[in-house]
């Protein structure tokens, strides 16, 4: 007998299409895939009738513990992701330290307070930390490596060429099972534009806060990222490109090499622009920006250009935030866990027209696949994971942030209708999430290895 089953629903298979199937799930795992019609013994059934049944999404690109504690951060920030679909996220961890004395607590507080699956990605800074990749990837199962082209001011510095290009060559021994990730941003550049900005217009707004990270800024330090990499012969993950400059130069240049370089951005970059009410709630480092900006963005994720979809999410409070402190003195970040799906359904396969198809492979099989985890997570076969989302694409939900999971206070969402959201998520075989309410205790999720 099956532990549950699925009925009734158009299941999602990325790559494949929308199919009419039965999903049989036991012990954690996809354990049947049949017509409808054909007799079922399941234990729990949840009925999917008139809705998509899809992978679990996966948010690649995450941040806790940054202005939280990160035991606090992992359980709730994970139920936030949990309750929009979520239930695999990738987390870049940072400083100038060696991450071997912390990741073995890490990962621990991982396997007792997360609701999701988590991986790590490893920001590089230092000789020491490039010397140690190896022992990242035997100890952890750790096979991706982040490098800074321009750092956060008065947080941490970004890296030279010199060595993001050992790095990548370090990362291009491992095989292409490993990848390097980056932020693309030229530092003079940055430096040269905050230092005007800073000194004409101190007191500025959201859409002042643009000019300090130019879109020119994106667009150099993509074709010095692609360049160094087809030198070192890694593959490369592009994060949270912002901008149409940066977006439009990376389409012509990754496309002669085709399975080795993605982009990704976010659902910030592709939903708010400069000038939204939100204001400074939404300062966030690269910035948000023009509404052709989030055109063109919206434009290459249809074209298959952008390859991911991720949130950069960083939460924090209100007070942390401090908008009320201007410009220069807010924060950057903001919780976006539980927002980000519904978001991009309905900006993009209900306003835009975007296929729905093409939006839901950007969430499963793409990142799955650019970050090792491909046909553990990110598809719908008989031995995956059975981490699933019921989703309604049509259930319209006004945002309020009061009623979200996120320890955060706020949303840059707040009071956005949305149209579309999970109706139930099943993480590892158990229906963890179902009408507004998440039905597992924390430590549900577990920090998944990765292998070579």
């Amino acid at each position: 007998m099956l532990d549950l089953a699925i009925t009734n629903g158009k299941v999602f298979i990325p790559g494949s299409g929308f199919f009419e199937l039965n999903v049989g799930v036991k012990d954690g795992k996809i354990a049947s895939l049949t017509a409808p019609g054909e007799p079922l013994e399941a234990k729990k059934t949840v009925d999917a009738g008139g809705k998509y049944v899809t992978p679990g999404f996966i948010d690649p690109h995450i941040h806790l513990g940054i202005f939280g504690d990160f035991a606090m951060e992992c359980e709730n920030e994970t139920r936030a992701a949990l309750a929009g679909g979520v239930t695999t996220v990738g987390v870049f961890m940072g400083g100038a330290d060696s991450y071997l004395p912390t990741l073995p607590g890490m990962i621990d507080v991982v396997n007792a307070k997360a609701s999701t699956d988590l991986f790590f990605h490893l920001s590089i800074f230092t000789p020491e930390q490039l010397a140690e990749i190896d022992e990242y990837v035997k100890q952890f199962g750790i096979t991706s490596f982040k490098f800074y082209m321009a750092g956060v001011r008065g947080v941490f510095p970004g890296v030279q060429d010199g060595f993001i290009l050992e790095g990548f060559r370090k990362v291009a021994s491992l095989g292409d099972k490993a990848i390097a990730a980056i932020h693309c941003e030229d530092q003079s550049m940055l430096d040269v534009a905050f230092e005007k900005l800073s000194a004409a217009n101190p007191n500025g707004t959201l859409a002042d806060w643009t000019d300090a990270h130019p879109e020119v800024a994106e667009e150099e330090a993509v074709m010095r990222a692609v360049f160094m990499a087809e030198k070192a012969g890694n593959r490369l993950y592009c994060v949270h490109i912002s901008s149409k400059l940066g977006v439009e130069r990376f389409a012509r240049i990754a496309g002669a090499n085709h399975g080795r370089i993605f982009g990704e951005t976010t659902s910030a970059y592709l939903s708010v622009n400069k000038h939204d009410p939100v204001g400074l709630m939404a300062k966030m480092l690269p910035p948000l920006r023009d509404q052709e900006d989030i055109e063109a963005l919206w434009t290459r994720v249809a074209d298959g250009t952008i390859s991911s979809l991720g949130t950069d999410n960083v939460s924090m409070t209100k007070a942390v935030k401090g908008a009320e402190n201007g410009m220069l003195g807010a924060m950057p970040g903001y919780p976006i866990l539980q927002t980000h799906m519904p978001c991009m359904l309905t900006e993009g396969y209900h306003k835009r027209g975007v296929p729905l198809e093409a939006i839901l492979y950007k969430a499963t099989a793409g990142p799955a696949k650019i970050f090792g985890l491909y046909p553990r997570k990110g598809t719908i076969a008989v031995g995956s994971d059975a981490d699933l989302v019921v989703l309604d694409v049509d259930k319209e939900w006004k945002v309020d942030s009061a009623k979200l999971f996120s320890y955060g206070d706020f949303s840059i969402h707040e009071g956005r209708t949305m149209k579309g959201c999970p109706a139930a998520v099943v993480k590892s075989g158990e229906v963890a999430y179902q009408d507004g309410e998440i039905l597992i205790k924390p430590g549900a999720g577990s920090c998944l290895r990765r292998s070579l």
